[in-house]
Parts: C-alpha cells; structure tokens; sequence
C-alpha cells in the first residue's frame, strides 16, 4: 500500500486561524517561501490530501483510498527533527506532545484518533506550530530559511544582470527573473527570487525575503527582513515582516509591517498601516473562534486581511486590525479593528457586500488581470458568504 499524508484540520482549533482559513484549509496556508502542503510533498515524497471542512473539499482534495495514512495536524511548520521521526513511525502508532496528538499512521481511515488503541510515543523536538493568524508572519523567517535550503539544494541559482549589488552568497534566482539596479542583502537571511519574478529599479532586499513566481517588486521598493511575497503578486513601498499571498496587491507607497494579506487583496495607494500602539501596550486581537478580542501578550502586531479585501486610496489601518473575506473599505477615518466579512464600509455607511455585486466585481477583476476566477473558488466564497450571514444575524438576535 502507498502511503498518504493527510492534513487535518477539521477540528475547533481552526476557527481561531479565520478570517484566513475560511477560504482554504490550514495545510494551504502559505509560510516561507511554501505552503504547508508543498513542504510535505517534498519532504515526505508522497500525495498529500487534506480532511477539512466539507465545503472545501472540492477544491482541497479528501482522503483517498486503499493507502496507508499519515494524518498531521495541519498546524505544524515541518522541522527536519519532525521529519525523522514522521519517516519512521510505524502504523497503528499516534505521535503526541504534551498530550495533544501531532501525527498518527494506520491502515484504515480514522479522523479521530482519540480513545484509539494507537500505541502512544512522545516527541521531544520543538514543534512550530500556527496557532494564531500573527504565527503566520512570526514563523515566516525560519520557514523561509528552511524552504530555502529545501528548494535549492543541488540547484543552480541564475545569475543577475551586472547593475545589480549582492551582498553574501545566500541569494537564489530563478528562471526568467529580470532584476536591474537593484540591492539584495543577505547577510542576515537568504533571498529566493522564483522564476519569472521581476524587480524593478532602485528596489532594496534584506534577507530574509521570498519573492514568488511571476511576483513583481515596484520601483523604488524596500523589503525589510521576513518579507513574503506570493505567486503574482505585487509589492511596493516599505514592508517589513509581512507575508502576502497569491494574487495580492500593494503597489505603491505606504508602510506594511507585522502583516499577514490574503489571496487576491489591494492595498490602495498610500495605504499605511500601525503595528505598535502610542502607549506600548500589548495588543488585543478579533478572534474569531472566541467573538471577542484575545490578548496577544505582543507589542507588535499589524494587519490581517481575509481573500478578496480592498481598501482606498490612503487608507490608514489601525494596530492589530483585522478584515474579513470579500471586504471593501474607503475611509477617510482610521479603519476599525475589525470589519466583518463582506463588509462595505464608508465613511457615511457599514452594510453587507450584496453578493451578486461582489460576484461581479470579481470577474470584471478577471478580466482585467486576465485570469478567470474558476466557479470552485466562487461556490467556496459563496459558503463564507452564506456562513457568515448567518453568524451575523445569529449575533444580532441573541
């Protein structure tokens, strides 16, 4: 029998991962230069499936059949010493970390390990796990490290164009990258630049930083350290330890940082955004599996920006803020700390993105940056849509 990894991720932990984790599984989440899901493909040289929530199953394939499983808890950022002990462990056997399991491996498909007769064996590694959105962008640096190594490893990095300044030998280009008069720095952390990445004039990188295939970085741009950038993305301006998916856009001037921006977002230009109160105190974030606000125990925290959000022109986002799927927010006051999901928000007005105007707006977008979006993706918006409606008016009428 083959054997198949599962990321699981059906579970109540989840729900404190939203607004990010409503439009993909947990092992889709993108940290580094990877998602978790490609990690694992590499390292473990399997299919890697998920078991997540039913409306996301279409798009994130299900479990299949006849294999033998490996399930992980979606959560984790692989580590080599995990690693080594996910290749070894031999079937019927759950891996567990202070009572919380981590990984189990049998024959028959079973979701839920507990009350099991799986023989129980301890990890004593570190585990690096995403508990929390601000995870994301706190674990980025080292899960760029270790992509990093995993990716270039009997590889052959492209060579710049002379105009171009580096400083170290941790930098790695890919194929087709056009890159002129710029600085790379990587003497604090590597750099991987994917195929087709284009980075425009007098734009400044400082390791480490992933810049994803097809992404552009803007004229003039300064990448501080732990900086990701998606597939096809676009970034500009000043940004500091922020990781930005698929699709996404901050094309101009502003200050990013402590950020994690969902897939298919726009920062308007001259967007800004806080990651430090003006009294220093630690920072209360919107939790979503809690409805209320969690104490993050961190002085540092910044935006974090559920699919298909937009924002105006200036806008200027508080610290430790955080914005739902399909948002469109234009402010000439501060933005609020939290907007709801398919919110539409205004100086003079908040009401709910009517959904066939949102559904609209996303394929005139199509059709601007030619790509289509594919139905799988609207039936997935559609189910947040649905879901948190009904949240919201369960809410309203308690």
């Amino acid at each position: 029998m083959r054997l198949e990894v599962v990321l699981h991720d059906r579970a109540p932990w989840r729900e404190h991962l939203l607004p990010m984790a409503f439009t993909r599984p947990v092992g889709a989440f993108r940290v580094g230069i990877l998602t978790l899901q490609e990690k694992w493909q590499l390292l473990l040289d399997v299919h890697v499936s998920f078991y997540t929530e039913p409306y996301l199953q279409e798009k994130f394939h299900s479990p299949s059949s006849s294999v033998t499983y490996l399930v992980v808890r979606a959560n984790l950022c692989p580590t080599m010493d995990l690693v080594n002990v996910l290749s070894t462990l031999e079937k019927e056997c759950i891996l567990e970390k202070d009572g919380d399991w981590i990984a189990y491996k049998m024959n028959k498909w079973n979701p839920q390990p507990e009350g099991s007769a799986l023989k129980v064996y301890n990890f004593e590694g570190e585990l690096h796990r995403i508990q929390f959105l601000e995870d994301i962008y706190l674990q980025n640096a080292k899960q760029i490290a270790f992509d990093f190594d995993l990716l270039t490893k009997g590889r052959t990095s492209a060579v710049l164009h002379s105009s171009n300044v580096v400083i170290g030998d941790n930098l790695y280009v890919g194929a087709n990258v056009q890159a002129f008069g710029c600085t790379f720095n990587t003497l604090d952390g590597p750099i991987y630049i994917a195929d087709d990445a284009l980075l425009e004039q007098g734009s400044h990188l400082k390791g480490p930083i992933a810049v994803g295939k097809g992404a552009r970085v803007k004229m003039g741009s300064r990448l501080y350290p732990n900086v990701s950038v998606g597939p096809k993305a676009t970034i500009g301006g000043e940004v500091n330890n922020t990781v930005m998916w698929e699709n996404s856009a901050k094309g101009h001037e502003g200050y990013l940082g402590c950020a994690v921006i969902g897939e298919g977002c726009n920062l308007g230009a001259g967007t800004s955004n806080s990651n430090l109160q003006n009294n220093w105190k630690t920072i209360k974030l919107y939790d979503y599996k809690l409805g209320d606000w969690r104490k993050t125990e961190r002085n540092k925290i910044g935006t974090f920006m559920g699919d298909f959000a937009m924002c105006g022109i200036n806008s200027s986002i508080t610290t430790g803020a955080v914005i739902g799927v399909g948002v469109q927010v234009s402010m000439s006051n501060i933005i609020p700390k939290f907007v709801p999901d398919f919110s539409w928000m205004t100086d003079e007005k908040q009401e709910t993105y009517v959904w066939n105007k949102f559904e609209d707006m996303l394929k005139e977008r199509g059709i601007v940056i030619n790509e289509e979006v594919q139905e799988t993706d609207l039936r997935i918006l559609w189910e947040v849509y649905c879901l948190t409606r009904r949240e919201e008016f369960n809410i309203q009428n308690r």
